[in-house]
């Protein structure tokens, strides 16, 4: 379709987690109006499209071609075309690729407007039961063991809970990581949201690691943990420091993050931290 040259729009589609029902009516007519559709997984859009009777072309736009076709697209977009982007489930750019295209759509002029929808770290949070005025997203946790002990180790004193993405092959390993480093806090698995086979379990770490280790896991897991209880003036602030050095983290970084969760100085939160290291502390 040849649109006249004035500017085009791109429009940031989110699409159902698993559950086809689960699209909005706006999200269906942005599709069906839309010049073109850059899908992260082109089969799993398809049958979107095919469910609803949409045949708007469609290309591929993931992260290992997002940058070379970011070019073609942004050139559509100038010559008056509307676009939509989608990821395989979900808001695009939330733990997916959409964000480079964003950002050079708007350095390029070019309007970019939100089609919300579906979101799966909220969908878990608000079936948990776990209070979350606020919360901390991890999107997909590293492989590396070390990593995702680092991690989980700046997180160890934070108030608010914490939300990540895991695989079946690494979710046991992860929650046993989590419950090593955050204590047996109160959990929330949600498996296969909206799908055939969905199911939820609210427990403690430990209870939840167990029941992991004890079934074959299979399909994506959103984990909600809840935050830290402590209050800062219950916080032996000594031992934290030890605990987060034994943990690997460098004092810089151990002064940043306790800086950030309690709210102290950082400069003399890293002179503590020296002090402690030469074992000058008392």
């Amino acid at each position: 379709m040849v649109r006249p040259s004035e500017a085009g729009i791109l429009f940031v589609v989110a699409t159902p987690l698993g559950n086809l029902k689960d699209i909005t009516l706006r999200a269906l007519e942005v599709l069906k109006s839309a010049d073109l559709i850059a899908s992260e997984d082109t089969r799993t859009t398809r049958k979107l499209l095919s469910t609803y009777g949409i045949k708007t072309k469609l290309i591929s736009l993931h992260e290992h071609n997002e940058k070379r076709r970011t070019p073609e697209i942004i050139s559509r977009l100038k010559s008056g075309w509307r676009v939509a982007l989608v990821s395989e489930a979900g808001t695009p750019g939330i733990s997916d690729p959409g964000a480079y295209l964003v950002r050079q759509a708007r350095a390029a002029g070019i309007q970019v407007i939100p089609v919300p929808g579906p979101s799966a770290p909220i969908a878990a949070l608000s079936v948990s039961g776990i209070r979350a005025e606020a919360f901390v997203f991890l999107g997909f946790l590293p492989q590396s063991l070390s990593k995702k002990t680092e991690i989980f180790s700046t997180l160890r004193y934070q108030q608010l809970p914490v939300v990540f993405f895991e695989s079946p092959r690494r979710i046991k390993e992860s929650l046993q990581v989590a419950v090593r480093i955050l204590g047996d806090r109160e959990a929330f698995l949600a498996r296969e949201m909206t799908k055939v086979h969905e199911e939820y379990y609210l427990g403690s770490l430990k209870q939840l690691t167990e029941m992991i280790s004890e079934r074959e896991a299979r399909g994506e897991f959103v984990v909600v943990i809840s935050g830290a209880k402590a209050e800062v003036g219950q916080i032996d602030l000594s031992d934290l420091i030890c605990q987060l050095l034994e943990d690997g983290l460098p004092a810089g970084e151990v002064a940043r993050v306790l800086a950030r969760d309690l709210g102290l100085s950082r400069k003399e939160l890293y002179k503590k931290i020296i002090s402690i290291k030469r074992g000058d502390d008392g």
